[in-house]
């Protein structure tokens, strides 16, 4: 009797940022106006398109990764980026380590699925830049 492993959450939909449930670091929060979430997970590829308003303007982020916990390399206008996805537990967890001529910045989102699917957290990481902050955002089920 091995032990069935349990299946996997299924990220997939849109989810609508939720501010008051969000936990901003001080520079994002008095900017935060808005947000979308677009998930597409077929396991184990997961891709993900985010659009943040901040003051008026959209920033958008989008990738697509495997969920195997592979490094993948690409360069970017002079910048070197390692980006992986892996599962911890039921929380799915992406990084980048960004390495450019004037230093290193890694990121990294750790998403979670809360209210029995009804609503997604990713608690955001940055480090370096001079740029250090954390940010949990919430998004509700659109």
């Amino acid at each position: 009797m091995g032990d069935v492993a349990s299946p996997r959450p299924d990220f997939s939909g849109e989810w609508q940022l939720n501010l008051q449930a969000s936990t901003l670091s001080p520079i994002v929060a008095p900017a935060a106006q808005s947000g979308v979430l677009r998930i597409e997970h077929h396991e184990p590829k997961f891709s993900a398109h985010q659009t943040i308003v901040l003051d008026g303007k959209p920033f958008e982020s989008k990738f697509d990764l495997l969920s195997d916990g592979r490094e993948v390399l690409t360069d970017a206008g002079g910048r070197r980026i390692v980006s992986s996805l892996r599962w911890d537990g039921d929380a799915l967890v992406s990084a980048w380590e960004i390495r450019a001529p004037d230093g290193k910045m890694t990121i990294s989102f750790r998403y979670e699925l809360q209210d029995g699917g009804r609503r997604l957290q990713a608690a955001e990481q940055l480090r370096g830049a001079g740029r250090d902050q954390d940010n949990v955002w919430v998004f509700d089920r659109a």
